[in-house]
């Protein structure tokens, strides 16, 4: 009877060792503690600050649409004529998208563009400028055969290049372009 009791005590404090010791490597790793502090965004816009952004245009085929960025950090439409809650859905939806180009990857990266991309013309087009005049463009084209992925053409600092990107940096635009096909 004690010595099963005994064995009992040495399992569990065999778990609250192992317990504590995987607590601590998950808390405490070198890898968990230099992400938390060297975070590098990856995305193709890496290289602009996104409050840089003082302009934007979006377009879908035959439907556009132009943003300025307000002194207090808001976007508006150029021409004036969205309601406060159309404004307000554009606002976060310019906002989600420009922190998704700045952070996420392309999946996958082309030598030479392929008619097969969709990218002439391209389904959507995202145009930015920053206060110093620096662009940048984002041309959306198909998606990929699996229908997870677009693929994109960069513009930006006189390069151009070809991507594979998750389909949710189209979606994002969305809401900030009404009228446009889906």
């Amino acid at each position: 009877m004690a010595t099963a009791a005994l064995s009992r005590m040495a399992w569990a404090a065999a778990a609250l060792a192992a317990l504590t010791l995987l607590g601590v490597l998950a808390l405490r790793s070198p890898d968990r503690q230099q992400s938390l502090v060297d975070y590098q965004a990856a995305g193709t816009m890496r290289h602009i600050a996104t409050e840089r952004v003082r302009g934007i245009r979006l377009s879908a085929g035959p439907v556009s649409r132009s943003f300025q960025r307000s002194v207090d950090g808001r976007w508006q439409v150029e021409d004036g004529a969205a309601d406060a809650a159309t404004a307000t859905a554009a606002s976060a939806s310019i906002e989600a998208g420009l922190r998704l180009l700045h952070n996420t990857p392309p999946e996958r990266d082309f030598e030479a563009e392929s008619p097969e991309f969709g990218l002439t013309p391209p389904a959507l087009r995202v145009e930015l400028r920053t206060a110093d005049g620096q662009r940048f463009e984002a041309a959306f084209g198909a998606a990929n055969p699996m229908g997870l992925a677009h693929y994109v053409r960069i513009r930006s600092g006189g390069r151009t290049a070809v991507h594979l990107m998750p389909s949710y940096l189209a979606e994002a635009w969305a809401p900030a372009l009404p009228g446009a096909a889906r």
